[in-house]
């Protein structure tokens, strides 16, 4: 598929490098023993060969340049060729979103940080064909994190890269033969499959904003067939399979299958409404019932929009601002959820779902020591409650309290077994100390937890 290939000697990534691609691609982990060599190349000749811009006051560090090639050359392992995206003119980075504004046909001009959104576009990344590939710093760590969202800022964009190409951003990238032949007949369905579900507001692997168009269609199945291939193979073979051709590869036989962390509501689902009308309730408490309904519904947007009607009727409601914290959470609206969740704490200071609230956004956002704090102060406050313990954990991997995250992760899974995500990072924190029986062991639980969790047997797991 890639004729456009070059042959060049390159230069295996440094261990500092691994370290870095340990540390912030969580695929690598997993790439197989006869791909390590090859990955380390890629990364080497990104780093080296292509042109690297920091924007909008951001200073590049190696740690940047080594995660977006890291996560980037994931997409051509499949290939013998070392490919290292040689028609990209530049990879620049913002130190967060940034806003585009539509000049003569396309997104050209890229103004940073804030600006007037009436001008332009708030975006965290852009790509276009003889462009550079233009990418939110905090977004790209973010995602490249976290396993299991199913979202990766780098896959996206530079899936749209490739989708490009052969000339045009369509949603078919450069396939010849039979390939060529199939893949409209298969996008089309599929496309058409996923604007429906997104319209009905049901639950979906792929994300809903590939209804958007073909071309981000493109993007966001190659998000999915990195970040979730075994939910991807299971519910939309035809098209991981034509996935796994172009990229001459299979995620599923190399990347275990993970409890997906909190869904974000898509912004295509169609509004859900709660009848509240026979609880008796009248303003901001029946506005508040809504909300807990539709939040307990994974209707995210929905609940938001609730709770902003019981909150602007009693901004002193601790509770309600807890929930919509959650909402927003669950949205990916992680600073304004934090800022929900202080609210709530400044007026209730005991409120252990706040501190919960908290400590998630924090961790979300990367402030570890804030994190840290409100994650301990959850469990002074209820040593049951096991988010405590969790994102007690997670910092402590974060910091590489090794031991200690080894504890706080123990706990977290005995007070939930059916926590994959504990499951999984308690795993992560055994092969670091190289218990790698124990670790096996939790990676399995993770994997059958995701898989069916009415099915996992909480008798093994012990504090």
């Amino acid at each position: 598929m890639f004729s456009w290939f070059r042959r060049r000697p390159a230069a295996v990534a440094s261990g500092d490098w691994e370290s870095i691609l340990a540390r912030n691609v969580w695929h690598y982990r997993f790439v197989p023993d006869e791909w390590r060599t090859r990955h380390g190349e890629v990364v080497a000749r990104m780093v080296a060969e292509r042109r690297w811009e920091g924007a909008g006051g951001l200073v590049l560090t190696d740690e940047m340049r080594v995660t977006v090639a890291g996560v980037a050359a994931l997409m051509t392992l499949g290939y013998d060729d070392r490919y290292v995206y040689h028609d990209v003119p530049a990879i620049i980075l913002y130190p967060g979103a940034f806003n585009a504004r539509r000049q003569d046909g396309g997104w050209l001009d890229l103004l940073g940080g804030g600006g007037d959104s009436d001008v332009g576009s708030h975006r965290l990344g852009e790509a276009w064909r003889r462009g550079p590939i233009v990418l939110s710093w905090p977004d790209v760590i973010r995602s490249a994190r976290r396993p299991g969202r199913g979202q990766n800022l780098v896959l996206h964009e530079f899936a749209h890269y490739v989708d490009g190409l052969n000339g045009d951003t369509d949603g078919i990238p450069m396939v010849t033969g039979a390939a060529a032949r199939r893949w409209p007949a298969v996008v089309s369905r599929e496309f058409d499959r996923l604007v429906a579900q997104a319209r009905r507001g049901e639950l979906t692997v792929l994300d809903q904003y590939g209804a958007t168009n073909h071309a981000e269609f493109f993007a966001v199945s190659t998000e999915c067939f990195f970040e979730r291939p075994h939910e991807m193979r299971e519910r939309h073979g035809e098209l991981y399979g034509l996935m796994a051709d172009f990229y001459r590869q299979d995620p599923s036989e190399w990347l275990p299958r993970l409890a997906p962390r909190r869904r974000v509501a898509q912004s295509m689902r169609a509004p859900m409404h709660v009848d509240v009308s026979g609880l008796g309730l009248n303003g901001a408490d029946a506005a508040f019932a809504e909300g807990q309904a539709l939040l307990s519904a994974g209707e995210f947007r929905a609940a938001a929009a609730a709770l902003d009607r019981a909150i602007a009727a009693d901004p002193n409601d601790a509770e309600a601002l807890v929930l919509r914290a959650e909402a927003r959470l669950g949205l990916g609206e992680f600073e304004s959820a934090r800022d929900d969740a202080l609210a709530a704490i400044a007026i209730e200071s005991d409120s252990v779902a706040a501190q919960v609230a908290a400590a998630e956004a924090f961790f979300e956002l990367d402030d570890d020591t804030a994190a840290d704090e409100h994650a301990a102060q959850a469990r002074r406050l209820d040593a049951k409650e096991p988010a405590g313990w969790l994102y007690g954990g997670l910092v402590a991997l974060n910091q590489e309290r090794m031991r200690e995250a080894k504890n706080l992760l123990k706990r977290a899974v005995a007070l939930d077994p059916y926590d994959g995500d504990a499951h999984y990072w308690l795993a992560t924190v055994c092969e670091k100390l190289g218990d790698s029986r124990s670790a096996a062991r939790y990676y399995d639980r993770a994997e059958l937890l995701a898989a069916a969790p009415d099915e996992a047997d909480e008798s093994e797991d012990s504090p």
